[in-house]
């Protein structure tokens, strides 16, 4: 399985308008791309403005594939706008522990 990771500082004060454009996009994402499972997004306790977004896919392929969509490009694009740093990460599972 693999993952894809946004790292995300957004501009002080434009936090809610950011999450409100990411929920848009994450939902756009789920319905529009089978491989994709389900998302996420954290956020730093200690500075309110860093995020981290992730969720699991099938494949690389399938992350490549809906990066390079035009919807992408436009709503991160959109959300760069908002942020100060945008750092995008596709990372491998190599191992997991569940109870």
């Amino acid at each position: 399985m693999v993952f894809a990771f946004g790292y995300w500082t957004v501009k002080p004060g434009k936090e809610e308008q950011f999450l409100e454009k990411w929920q848009n996009f994450a939902n756009w994402t789920l319905n529009h791309f089978r491989d994709a499972r389900w998302t996420y997004m954290v956020r730093d306790q200690e500075k309110s403005n860093e995020f981290v977004s992730f969720g699991p896919w099938n494949s690389p392929g399938s992350i490549a594939a809906w990066r390079q969509s035009p919807k992408f490009i436009t709503a991160v694009a959109e959300l760069e706008e908002l942020c100060d740093m945008v750092q995008p990460v596709t990372m491998r599972e190599v191992t997991h522990i569940k109870r």
